[in-house]
């Protein structure tokens, strides 16, 4: 739970889960209609709490670039010896993602599951210090994919088992996902779902989250 220090900053104490009812209405940026995410401003202002942007962790070690995926990359954290890719909800007790399953709410219950505390928010709002900017999109039926913001304001993402890389299908920086061209030909994530804030320290825990 976040709480009060003296001086009205936040600090927080395991097991990092956010209890402020304000949050339970940001549920409803989930994306129906493309009219949940609009934004104004050309870059998503900044927590403080953003990861690096180092994608040479991740790319050089052959074992770290076969196993972690998008989804790992989203939450922070390589975690050595793991040797099947994380799946949303998997770690939390929830079955295989079927076809029918790729809904931008099925995968909202799964993040607020694997990530207790991870609330939805707009682009064009910082999220809370200790917490940074993760996005989804789906191709559905086939396929999701996450991209989280770095220091810079820029995004960036891992496409399965291939390179973290900052730029979209052409190249181009990503300085908003959700404007960022999403179509690598054969998957083509053009469903937006929505930007939500995950505590940075969730990472943490991923090593005892994922057998190894």
């Amino acid at each position: 739970m976040l709480r009060k220090k003296k001086g009205g900053s936040l600090k927080s104490n395991k097991p990092y889960i956010l209890d402020i009812p304000t949050f339970k209405n940001n549920e409803k940026l989930i994306n129906n209609d493309d009219e949940r995410l609009k934004y104004l401003k050309e870059l998503s202002p900044l927590s403080g709490s953003e990861l690096d942007y180092n994608p040479n962790m991740w790319n050089d070690n052959s074992d770290i670039k076969n196993t972690h995926n998008c989804y790992t990359y989203a939450l922070g954290k390589i975690v050595p010896g793991l040797d099947s890719k994380a799946q949303p909800g998997y770690a939390s007790g929830y079955k295989h993602i079927d076809d029918d399953d790729y809904d931008c709410k099925t995968f909202r219950e799964r993040l607020k599951k694997d990530s207790p505390g991870s609330y939805l928010e707009k682009f064009d709002n910082s999220c809370l210090p200790g917490f940074y900017k993760v996005f989804l999109a789906l191709d559905p039926k086939n396929d999701y994919h996450w991209w989280r913001q770095n220091k810079d304001q820029l995004w960036s993402h891992k496409p399965g088992s291939t390179d973290v890389t900052n730029v979209d299908a052409d190249g181009k920086k990503i300085k908003n996902p959700l404007t960022a061209n999403r179509n690598y030909n054969s998957l083509n994530y053009y469903k937006p779902c929505f930007f939500a804030c995950i505590y940075s320290d969730l990472a943490r825990s991923l090593a005892d989250i994922y057998e190894i």
